[in-house]
């Protein structure tokens, strides 16, 4: 065979060989692009309802100052009578009123002179004693609250805090919203299969988004889905959220 011949025959060659190779790289290009790109479709599931609290966390207390520790102490337990007084009066129980324990602390004065020295001159001592409120009367508290702004007006070194409404059943309610949340998320996948002419088969993948309790007037503006409990108001919004994958038919 010449050499001319030769060179023809592998430049046949070569070409069979490299339109094998495009042929082999197209089916398996094809195939993983089907294994890749199953007939799937992800859709999220909102489910909302309102409930109404049923039970309420009061934190109120006495402060106190005095030259010594035994007068804050002395102070302190003669002001909590006066407010376990009056929450007794309000119709709160003994088991409903958490009665904690004293806190004293050492007071101090600090001056700076010109040269940036700190000075510290003793000063007494600060005292504070909780009693917090538990109850599932909640017209009580909301009474009580009223009350005490009259009550606070003699006895100056009364404290409270808003109250806080919360929500029993938590896993209860969330069951519950997650089937509902799961359920408009197969209506919202249903919805999308159409448009494409298909239809929807078996769930994938399902995860649970943000569960949110929000106040009875719902999320604020600059709230969004990050998991809010909202104790302020008796009244709740609660919010929870699903992710769902479909396989599409």
């Amino acid at each position: 065979m010449s050499e001319q011949k030769q060179i023809s025959s592998l430049s046949i060659l070569g070409v069979l060989l490299a339109l094998g190779l495009m042929a082999a790289a197209f089916i398996l290009g094809v195939q993983f692009k089907n294994l890749r790109q199953p007939g799937t479709i992800t859709v999220k599931g909102l489910a909302e309802k309102n409930f109404q609290s049923d039970s309420a966390t009061w934190n109120t207390g006495v402060n106190a100052h005095g030259e010594s520790y035994q007068e804050v102490l002395d102070l302190l337990t003669a002001r909590r009578k006066r407010l376990s007084k009056f929450l007794g009066e309000q119709r709160f129980t003994a088991a409903e009123m958490k009665v904690g324990l004293p806190e004293v602390s050492r007071v101090f004065n600090e001056t700076r002179d010109e040269l940036g020295n700190v000075t510290r001159t003793p000063n007494g001592y600060d005292g504070d004693l909780n009693i917090v409120v538990n109850t599932k009367k909640l017209d009580k508290i909301q009474a009580a609250q009223r009350a005490i702004l009259n009550f606070r007006a003699q006895n100056e070194f009364i404290r409270f805090d808003n109250p806080q409404y919360l929500l029993g059943n938590l896993e209860t309610i969330k069951r519950d919203l997650i089937t509902q949340a799961t359920e408009d998320a197969q209506k919202r996948a249903v919805e999308f299969a159409k448009t494409g002419g298909g239809k929807v088969g078996a769930m994938r993948s399902a995860s649970q988004g943000s569960f949110n309790i929000y106040s009875d007037n719902g999320p604020g503006e600059d709230e969004d889905y990050g998991g809010t409990y909202d104790k302020s108001t008796i009244g709740k919004q609660v919010r929870l959220v699903v992710t769902i994958e479909y396989a599409i038919e």
